[in-house]
């Protein structure tokens, strides 16, 4: 790699207050990167004011605000960054977002590597009223073909790429995403003991992420429970769901009630990292029934607690789980009630240490290194 070779990287969802999914994804590569120090000249392009709520960003980084109305249009993008690469003179530049600008007919313009979390929105019939969404479904095909190097998060979602939108397979590198440092560590007992007491009174529970987007499954959740209830495997254990907000609160306290539930569960928002974990720790077991998903971070967060997890047979789940979960079909009521019974039926015997150190290999530093070595080899 070139000495201070320049590094364009998209931070716009990292520049948002309390940011999930791409906006964690760049602030745990920030932070990685700024502690192996690469002798690179980085540069974050962000839209937003710095968010309260924005760790510090270290000295080798600069941020670099591009404030340009019309954001429906995609002119942040598709217009404003590729003028912007070419007067800092970007060497490379990194689309965390799953788009990558359009390249100018210029010379000198700079490589192109883009991170494709997932293609789900381009074939799933989910958010279509999502600007985001269609803009996504428009311009993938032209990111695929761009891209000196693409980066995604599981080998399911590099079969999924390569399936519909055929490309040269060795430019595609399957980077795992990490878990968040504190998933790392063993919770203390006391904090996980007091949770469980705030929550459920002291009373087990079994513990669930909740979702507004249909392809979560969480609807399921509540039959499944009725269901396990009534075949009496899980005593006086309670349903505990977290991250539900507004409609989606509102739906599954419905649901629940529709199911005859509602008083056994305990709906939550969402949760801070110290509160999740705990949570997670302190469960019978989890249960993840998506439908469709390009890892599994929350399969992955659950092992790393020591607490075993019934998620869905599909696409990257059990790439994320290994051998240490259980899985189903998250279509059939009967295929999850199976799966949940048998990891009951085998709790006692489950391998915590073992599960922790698969969940545990997921790092974000081991994500940072490979991404910086993708940077080298792209450059080079």
């Amino acid at each position: 790699m070139s000495k201070r070779s320049r590094i364009g990287l998209d931070f716009r969802e990292a520049f948002r207050e309390n940011p999930r999914g791409i906006g964690l994804y760049c602030r745990h590569l920030m932070r990685e990167f700024g502690a192996l120090g690469p002798d690179l000249d980085l540069i974050l392009f962000h839209e937003r004011e710095l968010p309260g709520d924005m760790p510090e960003i270290p000295d080798s980084m600069r941020p670099q605000r591009l404030g340009i109305t019309g954001g429906r249009f995609h002119l942040w993008e598709r217009l404003a960054l590729p003028l912007r690469l070419r007067s800092e003179g970007v060497d490379l530049y990194h689309g965390t977002y799953n788009t990558l600008p359009p390249r100018l007919p210029l010379p000198g313009q700079p490589k192109l590597v883009v991170t494709l979390h997932d293609i789900l929105v381009t074939w799933m019939a989910e958010d279509l009223q999502d600007p985001f969404v269609r803009y996504a479904r428009k311009v993938t095909k032209r990111v695929v073909r761009q891209a000196d190097a693409i980066l995604t998060v599981s080998e399911f979602s590099k079969q999924d790429i390569l399936q519909r939108y055929p490309c040269d397979p060795a430019k595609i590198h399957v980077v795992h995403n990490g878990i968040h440092p504190l998933f790392h560590e063993d919770a203390d007992p006391a904090q996980v003991e007091a949770m469980r007491e705030r929550i459920t009174g002291g009373r087990p529970y079994i513990f669930a992420v909740g979702s507004a987007l249909d392809r979560k499954n969480s609807d399921i959740l509540f039959p499944l429970y009725r269901r396990l209830k009534e075949e009496g495997l899980l005593g006086d254990a309670l349903l505990v769901m977290s991250s539900l907000t507004g409609e989606s609160l509102e739906r599954r306290r419905h649901v629940a009630r529709e199911m005859g539930v509602e008083q056994d569960c305990r709906l939550l928002g969402y949760q801070s990292w110290e509160d999740l974990r705990l949570l997670k720790a302190g469960a019978l077991f989890s249960v993840y029934p998506s439908l469709a998903e390009g890892w599994g971070i929350p399969v992955v967060e659950s092992l790393a607690c020591g607490t075993p997890i019934a998620t869905s047979e599909r696409t990257a789940m059990p790439e994320a789980g290994g051998e240490y979960a259980q899985y189903f079909d998250p279509e059939s009521l009967e295929s999850v009630a199976s799966a949940c019974s048998r990891l009951l039926r085998k709790i006692e015997t489950f391998p915590v240490d073992q599960a922790k150190a698969h969940a545990r290999s997921f790092s974000w530093k081991t994500c940072a290194k490979k991404t910086l070595e993708i940077y080298k080899e792209v450059l080079s």
